[in-house]
């Protein structure tokens, strides 16, 4: 049982009642089991073929020797066990699925052995059976969820909230520490202000959300069913941003349903998680638009109003009890914003609490609001019931005109703009007067009477964070799935890439061709030289430009633990191979027979492998740019640089010796290089050339002269693999 424990610890820690340590060795499980995958790949790699790394490469020779022999005429056969190499007579592939398989069975075998001791012990399987847990967000009984009706009530109190920004100049204060007031379960809480006002500032406060920075100083006390929060951490609260942002291909009940799936993991059988989206779909008003592709600036889909809710959907479903929205109503019509805000309403009339900024909302959507916090250059103007604002406003010297909307008039009354016949000093002491009067005025925090909050108990409200709720095989799946849909369902681009390569080829058709004197030698390093550039062009800037918007999404995902970064990778690489391999092989059908490349059999497979290869390690290259990049913009502002760069020291432009001492890595970890050398190995491999014509340079009598006088002597394609799988897995 010891050595079972220590190889398989998530069964044992799924047992254990410290949530704490279960969710530590379930995280420390799979780091063990990817830093052993990314060890043995690298070795596999890396280290010269002796033993168990020959026996995988002699499978991958066995496995890709079907086709005819490519062995030049009079070259002696392997015999398997000869110390030369001859990595040249298998394709990349070979190197890629023995590792592939052997790290899908390190990850995954352990699940699937103790499914099958749990069988054998007549258990119940987990995917079906769910599990009970005190400590979980929803609630399952008898394969119905309880998702809609919220157990535990939130009455948030806040006071003091005191926000500072400094800068080199000066300290600012964004929010002055006046704000006070009271979010209360089956309420609505609405927070207005002018333009710049700090209402979103505000609300990232109250949700623990402000971002950490040495430039930013937070004070002030949060109150949670009136027990103090502890220091400034994140309330467990579903928070909407003002962007709602998905991936564009998916349908509204698919993006849920993946969600659901990896939230719920195997706490519910699938007719539950499906009774689940559609209880979603109910409640947000989204039942007609199930099947409609969510869409984005560029690509159709539902309206922004149907985004908005879509995003409430995806937080409901851990049922949270406080709900946080940044200007949910922006953007929006008056009807999309109507519907927004009766379903935020519904929401409130189950008892959950919600808080929401509101931008310049019409009367209508203004009404549904139970209580109101107004606030002007981040002091608070008023805090109180919202029916009760328009008398507050007359009492304070400022009656609004019956034709004039209360919402109209109570951003004008606290805004520096100066009312009808008012000068701008009046204006001033308006809002400071306003100011004052909200500071004075008592509230009821609800945190016992007369007691000194200084002597309140403070408790943690930090959310656990257990690891994801789904097995690996699970994420993989569900991952894997929607990357292929979004590359699949991408038509628009898929299009474009096909124009790409069948123009390309074209013109690289019509401007060689290729014979056996001895100018073909430098016409098909010119060739493969550019076949690799343009590749590598292409596949990095498609990343870049493609990685940065779903990073977005990706990072909130992780950050939410509904998946690890492992799965996601491997799933968003393994669904972009097929449309690659079709991509390169319709290039290198064109090129191919168009420039008259050698035709030895299996050099085309090869070239066709080899432009997969070095694509998906270029395309690799492009999410590492995108990850580090905050935007598409700062992306595409490295991307030259780092052409160029790839360019300069590809092998053929810069000597190895004259290369300056600092920068001989370059050349290590280069794109193009590791393409270009690929390439030209493959061409020149088994070349004969006529010698009788005009001479360029030294005469080549074979493919092996060409390749040594160009510095490419002992040089085969098992470097070239090893060298692109290392910078693919490094980007990863």
């Amino acid at each position: 049982k010891g050595s079972t424990y220590l190889i398989f610890p998530t069964q044992y820690a799924a047992k254990s009642t410290d949530s704490v340590q279960s969710g530590a060795r379930f995280n420390a499980m799979h780091r063990s089991w990817s830093f052993l995958f990314l060890f043995l790949v690298l070795q596999v790699h890396s280290i010269p073929a002796v033993h168990g790394q020959r026996a995988i490469v002699n499978l991958g020779k066995r496995i890709f020797s079907r086709g005819p022999s490519t062995r030049a005429k009079g070259e002696p056969q392997d015999d398997g066990d000869n110390n030369t190499d001859n990595n040249q007579e298998f394709p990349p592939s070979a190197y890629w699925i023995p590792a592939a398989v052997t790290a899908l069975a390190l990850v995954y075998l352990p699940d699937l052995i103790e499914k099958r001791r749990k069988r054998q012990r007549g258990d119940t399987d987990d995917d079906d059976a769910p599990m009970e847990d005190a400590n979980e967000d929803f609630v399952i009984q008898n394969g119905a969820s309880k998702l809609m009706e919220g157990s535990d009530e939130v009455d948030l109190a806040f006071e003091g909230i005191e926000l500072s920004l400094k800068t080199k100049k000066e300290t600012r204060l964004l929010l002055d520490g006046s704000s006070r007031g009271r979010a209360k379960p089956g309420r609505m809480l609405c927070i207005m202000g002018p333009s710049g006002a700090g209402k979103s500032t505000l609300l990232h406060a109250l949700a623990g959300r402000v971002k950490e920075s040495s430039k930013l100083q937070l004070e002030g006390r949060r109150y949670i069913n009136g027990h103090p929060v502890d220091g400034d951490c994140m309330l467990p609260a579903a928070f909407i941003e003002q962007e709602a942002v998905f991936f564009p291909h998916m349908t509204v009940r698919e993006t849920l349903n993946f969600r659901v799936e990896l939230k719920m993991g195997r706490q519910a059988s699938k007719v539950a998680r499906d009774d689940i989206v559609n209880q979603l779909l109910d409640q947000v008003g989204l039942e007609k638009s199930a099947d409609t592709i969510v869409g984005d600036n560029k690509v159709r889909g539902i309206s922004g109003g149907e985004r908005k809710r879509l995003s409430i959907a995806v937080e409901m479903i851990s049922s949270p009890s406080l709900v946080f929205l940044d200007e949910p109503t922006s953007g929006l019509d008056s009807t999309a914003a109507m519907t927004l805000v009766k379903t935020l309403r519904n929401l409130a009339d189950q008892g959950k609490t919600v808080i929401a900024v509101i931008h310049q909302p019409s009367q209508h959507v203004f009404s549904k609001f139970d209580d109101l916090l107004l606030v002007s250059e981040g002091k608070l103007m008023y805090y109180g019931d919202l029916k009760d604002v328009r008398s507050y406003m007359e009492k304070m010297g400022y009656p609004a005109e019956e034709e004039t909307g209360t919402a109209e008039h109570v951003l004008d009354c606290i805004s520096r703009q100066p009312l009808e016949d008012e000068s701008i000093e009046e204006a001033n002491a308006r809002v400071a007067m306003l100011a004052e009067a909200a500071s004075e005025k008592k509230i009821d925090l609800g945190i016992g009477g007369d007691k000194n909050p200084d002597e309140l108990h403070p408790v943690s409200t930090m959310s656990k964070r257990s690891g994801p709720k789904s097995g690996l095989i699970t994420q993989f799946r569900l991952l894997f799935k929607r990357s292929f849909r979004e590359v699949a369902r991408g038509k628009t681009a898929i299009i474009v890439k096909i124009v790409q390569q069948v123009s390309i080829g074209l013109i690289y058709g019509g401007i060689y061709g290729l014979g056996n004197n001895q100018a073909s030698i430098q016409d098909r390093f010119g060739l493969m030289s550019l076949i690799a550039i343009g590749s590598a062009n292409m596949a990095v800037a498609a990343s870049i430009r493609a990685f940065p918007r779903e990073k977005a999404i990706v990072s909130g995902e992780l950050a939410s633990n509904m998946y690890n970064t492992l799965p996601y990778f491997v799933g968003k690489a393994l669904s972009e191979l097929p449309l690659v391999g079709i991509f390169n092989a319709l290039f290198g059908s064109i090129v191919y027979q168009l420039t008259g490349l050698s035709k030895m059999p299996g050099k085309f497979g090869r070239f066709v492998g080899l432009l997969a290869s070095h694509g998906l390690t270029c395309e690799a290259t492009g999410l590492l740019i995108g990850a580090i990049s905050p935007n598409s913009d700062v992306a595409l502002a490295i991307f030259p640089a780092i052409i160029v760069l790839n360019i300069i020291f590809d092998g053929k432009n810069i000597s190895e010796e004259n290369t300056p001492r600092l920068l001989r890595w370059i050349p290590k970890v280069g794109l193009i290089r590791w393409g270009f050398e690929g390439l030209c190995l493959n061409e020149f491999e088994g070349l004969e050339f006529d010698t009788s014509g005009p001479r360029r340079g030294p005469v080549a009598k074979s493919g092996e002269d060409a390749l040594a006088r160009f510095g490419l002597g002992g040089k085969s394609l098992g470097d070239v693999i090893r060298a692109q799988g290392t910078i693919t897995l490094f980007c990863w």
